[in-house]
């Protein structure tokens, strides 16, 4: 199925540059992916209000409107940093790459001395027993959103290297170090950047008790990096990888006492229907009480605004993790079946992108960044239906939440650079 995304030859004895040096010219974005962006974007912003406004009112000194107005301020945001993303070269991307999975790292590093042992660390926030935020004045930023972001651009950027970048490395360093063993050594370093990038990275956000996000980037990274390996190597060492996570994601699991609980409450639904009533009122207490919601809808909903657990049975997670719950309730099945064929449409359309993309570069950042929305949908969809145990992981678009939002915005703007990329003609 991956043959998808391979470039035919023209001729046999000729190869084809398929690197964003190739000659380019710039044509008309993809519409349908600008439009089904706006539209679930609007949509997402009605729906933070009606799941906020009350707690809002309640608790944020009576605006009703003080979640929407932060959200709208991101959204802003999110959206010049797409138009900034959707100006640049692709070749320019490269380079940032590079740049990015360094720094992003460097602000994982910065939140573990107060998430590993306590101590306090200049603008970390703990916000519900976790530490995964840096305040930075105007919104709270989620390091691990910006990893997640970038291992896509970065994996996709190491994939495509240049037979001419590879060459140079290698001559950097046999002549730094003139032993076969170490220029070995040297060597499988650099083959292996990109799973040692994700593996850091992932390690950090693990310290962070954050395995949902884990996730999502192991799924996107192996995503790309599968489609764009081009050796029995590459096969391997992502058949590897996805072992690895596995059993690290299985022992997490079962090592830290909330997440088992969690796993526990997720096997009584899937074998009872239910819950245990001590479990209802603790650990199942947000996944059962949005599996009511979401029965409460029936096939048309409660009516916009109208749903009742989103007051204090869902709180702060009806208008974040939840959300998918309270379009359940208020719109019923016909509004769930909407943002599922809206996910779904979003997959074709990127597909679409990186099948048609002149560049092997451009196809892996259009694959990888479509897998990352569209895996990260289904998982919280799936979360709160009670497919797999529930985690917090955010819905693409419609919930609440600053460095999500920002993330998944430049995220389109990419892909709509890459979509109005065309072949120059010869």
């Amino acid at each position: 199925m991956f043959k998808f995304f391979r470039k035919k030859k023209s001729k046999p004895t000729m190869k084809r540059s398929l690197l964003p040096s190739e000659k380019t010219k710039k044509g008309e974005p993809s519409y349908p992916l600008l439009l089904l962006t706006v539209f679930m974007s609007l949509s997402g912003l009605l729906m933070v209000f009606s799941a906020s406004a009350v707690i809002a009112y309640i608790y944020d000194n009576g605006d009703t409107f003080f979640f929407l107005k932060k959200q709208i301020l991101w959204i802003f945001i999110g959206t010049i940093l797409a138009i900034i993303l959707y100006k640049l070269p692709l070749g320019a991307l490269r380079k940032f790459s590079y740049f990015l999975i360094v720094i992003s790292i460097i602000l994982l590093l910065y939140t573990i001395p107060e998430a590993l042992f306590h101590i306090e660390v200049p603008f970390v926030k703990t916000l519900n027993g976790a530490t995964r935020w840096i305040d930075m004045g105007f919104f709270d930023l989620q390091p691990s959103e910006v990893f997640k972001f970038a291992v896509v651009l970065f994996t996709a950027s190491y994939m495509t290297m240049s037979e001419s970048t590879k060459k140079s490395l290698d001559k950097l360093v046999k002549s730094k170090e003139k032993s076969p063993f170490w220029h070995f050594i040297y060597s499988g370093f650099f083959s292996l950047l990109p799973i040692i990038a994700v593996g850091t990275g992932s390690l950090l956000i693990l310290l962070q008790r954050d395995l949902d996000t884990i996730v999502i980037i192991v799924l996107s990274f192996l995503v790309v990096y599968y489609i764009g390996g081009t050796t029995r190597l590459h096969t391997l060492m992502a058949q590897l990888v996805l072992f690895g996570s596995l059993i690290i994601g299985t022992l997490a699991s079962i090592l830290e006492p909330y997440r088992r609980s969690r796993v526990s409450a997720f096997v009584q639904i899937l074998l009872h229907g239910e819950p245990s009533e001590v479990s209802k009122a603790g650990d199942s207490f947000q996944v059962w009480n949005g599996l009511i919601a979401i029965g409460s809808g029936g096939l048309f909903g409660v009516g916009y605004g109208e749903s009742r657990l989103k007051l204090f049975f869902l709180q702060e997670a009806a208008y974040t993790d939840s959300i998918f719950a309270i379009i359940g309730e208020e719109f019923g099945l016909f509004g769930t079946l909407l943002v599922v064929f809206g996910f779904i449409y979003f997959l074709s359309i990127g597909l679409k992108i990186a099948k048609n993309s002149p560049t092997k570069f451009g196809s892996l950042l259009a694959v990888g960044f479509t897998s990352w929305i569209v895996i990260q949908a289904f998982l919280n969809i799936a979360a709160n239906l009670a497919l797999i145990p529930f985690g917090g992981i955010p819905l693409p678009f419609f919930t609440y939440g600053g460095s999500n939002t920002m993330m998944i915005l430049m995220a389109v703007g990419i892909l709509l650079n890459i979509s109005r990329t065309k072949k120059a003609a010869r």
